[in-house]
């Protein structure tokens, strides 16, 4: 009798939840609401959210029903952003209303993530983690990290001069390297060492469970207390893998740097300096929980930080081998700059615009977050006439930032001219400007990725040719990527050919 009364009860909670919403909707439906398209009873208008590759789907909406598009039914309330302005002014200039998180079920109970920075409700433990990745990953802080970088560039090319073919992983591992150096002073030698594979394995769980819509349970919360034989209650198994996955990623290389500390033989890292800086000193004296964040902290850093950066230098190479011209020129100003004897280093940045013209580029083309993490209204809101109901979860669609009309250079084209020709009328906007996020929740570690990405082209274009791979015929495979959906989106395995330039330096001696 209780397994067939249980889902009947639940169902009938779920039922009471939408109907109670429809009352409230009576008082909602009287306010104008941003325009979307048209919606049923109670579902409202939620089986027009696309799934697969959102942004993109959103960015169609967009063009029928403008700047803002709105999205509602079964109790919830989505607003999707395609407008710079917009976004400014509700994330940034009305920051303190929209500086939560909505409440994933899966994500924030079902898997723990409620203690990350990235999934954290504003308050005080989200705070505290602004507050620790603002003295550890400030400007100065990052300095101490600029040798760690070099080094691990070096060792970048001189994997990519060995086994040109596995350049896929070989800049997973850079890029598992960088974090995993920089959050906990660990070395790794192997794109399959289990501090990369569990970040990676984490961070694809945890990208499609941030994503609004993908599991019915976040939109109904009260199905999560359907047993598991039930029917359609996968996310159940997701959640329980995913929050096994995501307490390991957290708690070994946080004890690590523990057990290092202790031993006497701690490296500069995020997790030491947080654990140690005198400025946090109050903190560490006053909060009982000041430990569990400095571990979450961290590992909100070190899964996010390896995808995004990973990503970026990818698309950079696809890019550079489809764009043989950009390539030359880019090379060009390297030996001119930096010359023969040594690698590019991140105090050569200033001096190399035509590179950072690339690294802006490859981040507008296909930016990492293409909807950046959704934020929530912590109270009702009018803009531009129209009513944002409390909780609504706000997503900015980075993607149509990306895809803005451009007279000069298509949108489309991979054209890093389209940041330094100071000639014409139409000036683009900068992806540093919106890929990191916006205001108060932007990403605490972009300066980071920012220097990582830089430095790790430089260091790939002054040493290597990149050209499409070819077949026994000698015949160019086509690149015709595709792209992961979740919040972080990842080109797929590729193929291209990455041969050493006679000339400037593969590797850092030093």
């Amino acid at each position: 009798m209780f397994p067939i009364v249980l889902p009947v009860v639940v169902g009938l909670c779920a039922l009471c939840t939408v109907f109670i919403f429809h009352i409230k909707r009576k008082d909602i439906s009287t306010q104008r609401t941003p325009p979307g398209p048209k919606g049923l009873p109670l579902v409202g208008n939620l089986f027009h959210v696309p799934l697969k590759h959102p942004w993109i789907g959103f960015l169609r909406i967009g063009e029928t029903y403008g700047d803002m598009t709105y999205f509602h039914g079964l109790g919830n309330s989505i607003l999707v952003l395609n407008n710079h302005e917009t976004m400014l002014d509700l994330l940034v200039k009305k920051g303190n209303l929209y500086c939560s998180r909505p409440y994933f079920t899966v994500a924030c109970e079902l898997m723990d993530l409620v203690n990350s920075t990235a999934f954290a409700p504003f308050g005080k433990r989200w705070k505290l983690h602004r507050k620790l990745a603002r003295i550890a990953l400030s400007p100065e802080a990052l300095r101490e990290y600029d040798g760690t970088l070099m080094d691990i560039s070096a060792i970048l090319n001189r994997s990519l001069a060995e086994s040109p073919a596995d350049f896929i992983n070989d800049v997973r591992l850079a890029a598992g390297r960088v974090i995993m150096s920089t959050m906990y002073g660990i070395s790794v030698h192997s794109a399959q060492d289990p501090y990369i594979v569990r970040a990676e394995a984490a961070m694809n769980i945890i990208s499609k469970a941030a994503i609004p819509g993908e599991f019915i349970v976040d939109l109904l919360p009260a199905l999560k207390h359907l047993p598991t034989w039930f029917p359609f209650t996968r996310f159940h198994t997701v959640g329980t893998v995913g929050r096994e996955m995501i307490q390991e990623l957290v708690a070994k290389p946080f004890q690590y740097v523990k057990d290092e500390m202790a031993a006497g033989s701690s490296v500069p890292s995020f997790t030491r300096d947080a654990l140690t800086k005198n400025e946090l000193q109050a903190e560490r004296d006053t909060d009982e929980t000041f430990e569990h964040a400095v571990k979450w902290a961290a590992a909100s850093m070190y899964a996010a930080g390896q995808e995004v950066i990973s990503s970026s230098v990818l698309n950079m190479i696809m890019a550079l081998a489809l764009h043989p011209e950009i390539l030359r020129t880019a090379q060009t100003e390297i030996d001119s700059v930096v010359g023969c004897e040594r690698p590019p280093s991140i105090e050569d940045r200033h001096a190399l615009p035509y590179i950072f013209a690339i690294v802006k580029e490859t981040l507008r083309w296909h930016p990492p977050l293409p909807m950046d993490i959704p934020r929530a209204s912590t109270e009702d809101d009018f803009y531009n006439g129209y009513f944002i109901p409390k909780n609504t979860t706000v997503i900015p669609n980075i993607w149509s930032l990306s895809r803005a009309p451009d007279p000069d250079y298509p949108p489309e084209n991979f054209s890093p001219e389209r940041f330094l020709d100071t000639g014409r009328i139409h000036k683009p906007l900068s992806p540093l400007e919106y890929c990191f996020g916006f205001g108060r929740r932007i990403c605490p570690g972009r300066g980071l990725a920012e220097n990582s990405i830089f430095l790790l082209a430089a260091s790939i274009i002054s040493s290597f040719n990149i050209s499409p791979a070819v077949d026994g015929n000698g015949m160019k495979i086509p690149i015709d990527v595709q792209y992961s959906s979740g919040l972080v989106s990842l080109p797929e395995d590729f193929k291209c050919s990455i041969k050493p330039r006679d000339g400037p330096a593969i590797s850092n001696e030093d």
